[in-house]
């Protein structure tokens, strides 16, 4: 991927960035209010959801007439599928499908391994503190 494309147009990367960040939160409070499992698994679901979501408005695919250009592959998607009359949106389609399923299963991964870590670290500080009524001093 060639980053000097990204310097050429990094005023619309920011706002594309985030604007993706701001659904994304905005997804994962309207899905924390839904309510759903609180479990880790659940949690994690949750986050692999929103993760999801925020690479699709942001994974980059080269413009199939203007390599050297960048676009967020969804709207290359759009724009090449349904408004160019002999549009290319292979690129971007390739990009989505193999993009989006990793980013997912690899954020439910993370997540869950996170949840396991953490909750075997509680136990451990949980069993290594004294009780707060029962002290050394006689």
């Amino acid at each position: 991927m060639n980053l000097d494309a990204f310097a050429e147009y990094s005023s619309a990367w920011l706002v594309i960035v985030a604007a993706a960040l701001l659904g994304a939160l905005c997804l994962n409070s309207m899905l924390k209010r839904l309510g759903g499992v609180r479990s880790a698994v659940g949690r994690s679901l949750r986050w692999a959801i929103v993760m999801t979501v925020l690479a699709a408005f942001t994974l980059p695919v080269a413009l199939p007439n203007a390599e050297q250009i960048n676009a967020p592959a969804f709207i290359v998607l759009l724009f090449e599928s349904s408004f160019q009359a002999q549009g290319d949106p292979a690129q971007a389609r390739r990009m989505m499908l193999a993009g989006l399923p990793l980013v997912f299963v690899g954020v439910f991964t993370i997540s869950v391994l996170a949840h396991i870590v953490w909750r075997k670290l509680r136990v451990v500080e949980a069993s290594s503190a004294t009780p707060a009524g029962k002290s050394d001093a006689k």
